[in-house]
């Protein structure tokens, strides 16, 4: 649990880093790490901080270290993609500093990283996250005062990416200028609408709320705050609380598919045979300049596979927003059996051909269930 005393902490946390954390093999140049932030600022509440991160000319399967030498910083885990910092919640009236050296294999100088952290902090709220799945979540709500208002609710992280939110007013004003258009379109003001939301928003003492239809393989972020309502006017009572849940990705089933292809006069002939699958599966052709076009040599790596994920997520949850359901959406959009696939190229660029499994549990919004079987043209 964390608590914002600045909105750029916030940001920090739930935006996501533009490094995907791929690796060059080494060809006698000395290995470089590029961070996506040389300097952080962390909250007094702490938490887990992710330290997203590139190598170049690195060496397969060779991940990162880290060296501090403050107790209040430790490592807990390296992905392929980022470095995952336990900052301890602070117990000094005062901010901290730290430097946390990354160091890879044969790199002459290792990389530095500078942390502020702000003074302890009297948090307000506290969150218990259980039973996550890939599209659900239970939050249970807990206020140090049990007789206050508050705000109980979750968010995409993406929010904060398309908003252009840049302080905890205006997150807190987008909200409540919100709820006030829905409470002006039924005649109430602010003060009556707010207890009357369905699902329920404002409460008091602790709460529990049940969330799904989630994305999966997205990061949320629970949040509350204490708030007074006077008719159309409200008022915070504490300051913002928060933490965040990352959704996995649904469970990956062992499909593979074999692809061929032939091109003539710019015309790709593409054929494709499902290996122990019979359900639907997506075919999707990237070009080099396309965010899921992955460089020869490269490995697959986990923001990728999330990446590729949330975006089959959120076209099927657009289409079927729209009027689609699960099955027409699949049945328009994807392919089942063998298949052949006749598309015109452009010579400029190279091509990936990238095609997965696809699954609709109980007509919900489907989901990428396969690792994709990737394969260049």
């Amino acid at each position: 649990m964390q608590s914002l005393s600045k909105l750029c902490v916030f940001l920090l946390l739930v935006v996501g880093a533009v490094f995907s954390g791929c690796t060059n093999e080494n060809e006698g140049g000395e290995p470089i790490v590029i961070l996506d932030s040389y300097d952080l600022n962390i909250d007094g509440g702490g938490g887990m901080i992710p330290l997203y991160y590139a190598v170049q000319n690195g060496r397969s399967g060779v991940r990162p270290s880290i060296k501090c030498n403050e107790e209040w910083i430790s490592l807990a885990e390296v992905t392929n993609s980022k470095i995952m910092l336990n900052i301890a919640a602070s117990d000094q009236e005062e901010e901290r500093f730290a430097i946390v050296s990354v160091t890879y294999p044969n790199m002459e100088k290792d990389v530095m990283v500078y942390i502020t952290q702000d003074k302890q902090l009297l948090n307000q709220f506290s969150f218990e996250v259980t039973n996550v799945t890939y599209k659900s979540c239970a939050v249970k709500y807990m206020p140090k005062d049990k007789n206050i208002a508050y705000m109980a609710n979750i968010i995409d992280k993406e929010y904060f990416i398309q908003s252009g939110v840049d302080t905890t007013e205006s997150f807190v004003e987008a909200e409540m200028k919100n709820y006030l258009t829905i409470a002006q379109a039924n005649g109430m003001t602010l003060e009556e609408v707010m207890p009357r939301l369905n699902p329920q928003l404002i409460y008091t003492g602790d709460a529990v709320r049940q969330f799904n239809d989630m994305q999966h393989g997205s990061t949320y972020v629970v949040y509350s705050y204490g708030v007074e309502f006077s008719g159309n006017e409200y008022k915070l009572t504490t300051p913002i609380n928060y933490t965040l849940v990352e959704l996995p990705i649904p469970e990956m089933y062992d499909v593979s598919f074999s692809v061929n292809y032939s091109i003539y006069n710019s015309m790709a002939n593409i054929s494709i045979i499902p290996q122990d699958w019979t359900g639907y599966y997506s075919v999707q052709v990237a070009p080099d300049y396309s965010i899921f076009y992955i460089p020869k040599g490269e490995q697959i790596t986990e923001f990728w596979l999330r990446s590729l994920a949330n975006n089959f997520f959120t076209t099927g949850r657009a289409a079927i927003a729209q009027g689609m359901t699960p099955e027409s959406f699949m049945k328009a959009n994807c392919s089942i059996g063998s298949q052949q696939i006749t598309l015109p190229l452009d010579e400029s660029f190279e091509h990936m051909v990238i095609v997965f499994a696809v699954k609709s549990e109980d007509s919900a919004i489907p989901v990428m269930c396969s690792v994709p079987t990737i394969v260049y043209l």
